[in-house]
């Protein structure tokens, strides 16, 4: 993840909304252009890999092709809790809230949802993310809004529930696992966490987020070297990765070790 200043908690938030990878009947996504549907689905993809400034520049695409686009507005709200942007957050829930287009009956439920947290950010909205779940039980997005809606309430254990039922009909698990890892960082149970980025990694290797997923599990653990080389590999994989997180971790290392760290050339 790329703020590891935000609550473990909310870093997980960026990984609970956007994945994708599911049988049956999925949730529809309502808008009149192609183009937009089209730089939408290219958002979640970049979001599932937790892409999140592409995933953001797709989104601001896709409204620019339909201002009025409810699911865009609605990601965007929720991009904007992640990077605490609270103005960014009333502007587009307030869109997604106020829309005029003509929803499905899950938009609905979301738009429902979002007019609730945008007159307070923490109310607990979950009676939304189970009925979702209810209608669509083999869509991805319905428990990914659910995780989310139970961490604004932190339902830790509802969350591990939901994440738990979630993987039985993923088929792209992996975003599944980052998520549980954060939620067991959060309880501050470990090996466990550790053993989910361990199951991220593996299925999902060539993404770099999973070496800063795992940065992230010793940088929590004060193992600061172990988690400068983690922060490194993913940096290593794309050279557009911020290396803030590896330069501070390696800054740590040396003020508490007493002693420099070789720097790993990329």
């Amino acid at each position: 993840m790329k703020k590891i200043l935000l609550t473990v908690s909310l870093l997980a938030i960026g990984v609970l909304i956007y994945p994708q990878g599911s049988s049956g009947p999925l949730m529809p996504v309502t808008t009149g252009s192609v183009k937009a549907r089209e730089y939408f689905n290219e958002a979640l993809k970049y979001f599932d890999d937790v892409n999140l400034k592409k995933g953001h520049d797709m989104l601001v695409k896709a409204l620019k092709e339909d201002r009025d686009f409810f699911m865009a507005n609605y990601q965007m709200a929720m991009y904007c809790i992640w990077t605490e942007d609270l103005q960014g957050f009333d502007e587009y829930s307030q869109a997604a809230a106020g829309t005029s287009a003509k929803l499905s009956q899950a938009e609905e439920i979301l738009r429902g949802a979002i007019s609730r947290l945008s007159d307070y950010p923490g109310a607990d909205v979950t009676d939304a993310g189970k009925k979702l779940v209810e209608m669509y039980p083999n869509d991805i997005n319905a428990y990914n809004n659910l995780i989310y809606f139970q961490s604004i309430i932190n339902d830790q254990k509802g969350q591990l529930e939901t994440v738990e039922k979630a993987l039985k009909i993923a088929k792209n698990a992996a975003p599944l696992y980052n998520t549980m890892g954060y939620i067991y960082l959060a309880l501050k149970q470990y090996d466990k966490a550790e053993s989910a980025f361990d199951k991220y990694i593996e299925a999902d290797p060539r993404n770099p987020n999973v070496y800063d997923s795992k940065g992230d599990f010793y940088m929590l653990k004060r193992e600061y070297k172990k988690a400068y080389e983690f922060y490194i590999k993913a940096c290593s994989m794309d050279p557009e990765w911020d290396n803030d997180k590896a330069l501070r971790a390696k800054a740590l290392y040396e003020q508490t070790e007493g002693k420099r760290i070789d720097i790993i050339t990329m």
